[in-house]
């Protein structure tokens, strides 16, 4: 299938790429079905493009990438809406904010995307942990830099 983009144009993606957000992602309620793009296979950063429309589109990372220890607890309810089951395929995304000046780009460590890619069901939830909304990505120096 054909879908038009936010930054690479009209890309053909596998329908079986599609990737649903029953409850959308805060603030984007209305947008449902995206498409993980990675111009550089598997490799990050990864835009989480809406198929539906060229808005939204976000820049997403690995949380691995920035804090080697994060974890992501989910309640029941999230686990039973994600469908996830012993041994699915899960994928953790944090959204990038990116300025003018890419290197003051942060993310959101406390908001994650959560994604069981066995079924193609996602959701962003907010963790109890005391992660940051706005971990810098660059690193200015140590006593500018956030921990997680």
């Amino acid at each position: 299938m054909e879908i038009e983009t936010r930054d690479f144009g009209r890309i053909d993606i596998d329908e079986g790429q599609i990737i649903n957000f029953p409850d959308g992602i805060y603030a984007f309620d209305e947008a449902k079905r995206f498409a993980l793009i990675s111009p550089k296979e598997n490799e990050y950063p990864m835009w989480l493009q809406c198929i539906d429309a060229l808005r939204p589109c976000f820049i997403v990372f690995d949380p691995q990438i920035f804090c080697s220890d994060y974890e992501v607890t989910l309640n029941d309810s999230e686990k039973k809406l994600l469908k996830i089951k012993d041994g699915s395929d899960i994928k953790v995304l944090c959204i990038a904010n990116v300025p003018e000046d890419f290197r003051d780009t942060t993310v959101n460590m406390k908001s994650p995307i959560v994604a069981n890619m066995d079924e193609k069901l996602a959701m962003q939830v907010i963790l109890p942990h005391n992660y940051p909304y706005r971990q810098p990505i660059y690193r200015k120096s140590e006593q500018e830099a956030q921990g997680c």
